[in-house]
């Protein structure tokens, strides 16, 4: 397979959500009545990258870069959204006992 970020025009940092704009920027320039085999390579490059899990994947397996566990495992943790604390919350932790 191809590098799904080169088939999708993007770079290899991309988020969700770019990802997905993107994916679906081009189903809608190249539809499967008139480029069915574009169309192909694009919806299978999404779906090889759709998904940060998804996206580790690729960078363990198909695409043989010599990534350690442990550093994707770390940009993930860096990905995921936090819950926000309420104020009530930051200030009973800054407040003295």
């Amino acid at each position: 397979m191809l590098d799904p970020f080169a088939i999708l025009e993007l770079p290899t940092e991309s988020d969700d959500a770019t990802i997905r704009r993107r994916y679906l920027e081009l189903i809608k320039q190249y539809s499967p009545e008139h480029h069915p085999e574009k169309f192909s390579k694009i919806r299978e490059a999404y779906e090889a990258i759709r998904t940060a899990e998804s996206r580790v994947h690729f960078r363990l397996f198909e695409k043989g870069q010599n990534d350690t566990i442990e550093a994707i495992i770390e940009e993930l943790a860096c990905q995921t959204p936090r819950r926000r604390l309420k104020l009530k919350d930051l200030f009973q932790a800054t407040t003295p006992r």
